[in-house]
């Protein structure tokens, strides 16, 4: 499939699992350049080296999309790895967890907050790039609400 991205940069937070990793995998297989981020190291790591040997320009760090100084040094450093921003693919997600307060406030800091800094940090270089192209992936995660005295369903 040609989808005319050949000679693009990319950005995938969240991109060396599921999702992430398959938009990555398209998008190299389209002949983009790519960055991707995650959590653990050694999942960058062979992402990165499994798309270098296809061909592309390949940058990856482990950040945490909740932190914002993280995710801005990770989006400037992608973009100078390989020579501009074309495409920011905001995909990290850490709703489907617990369902409590504190699972509810993480989902809140890497699925909004983390899009929103993410696009912040992003748009300079899409500026520039005269093609520039923001997608956000969002979760399809469902929680069960407990109201006191109503039941929930299964």
């Amino acid at each position: 499939m040609d989808l005319g991205l050949k000679g693009k940069k990319a950005v995938v937070t969240g991109g060396t699992r599921g999702i992430g990793r398959a938009i990555a995998n398209l998008l190299v297989e389209e002949g983009c350049d790519i960055g991707i981020c995650a959590r653990t190291a050694a999942q960058v790591e062979e992402a990165v080296a499994v798309f270098k040997a296809k061909g592309v320009r390949a940058y990856g760090a482990t950040v945490d999309v909740a932190n914002g100084d993280q995710l801005a040094h990770f989006i400037q450093s992608a973009a100078g790895a390989l020579g501009g921003l074309d495409i920011f693919i905001s995909n990290a997600s850490a709703l489907g967890g617990g369902n409590d307060e504190a699972s509810w406030r993480r989902g809140f800091e890497i699925d909004v907050m983390g899009t929103l800094r993410g696009c912040e940090s992003a748009v300079p270089f899409l500026e520039k790039s005269g093609a520039g192209a923001i997608v956000v992936i969002g979760s399809t995660a469902r929680s069960r609400c407990r109201v006191r005295g109503v039941p929930t369903a299964a």
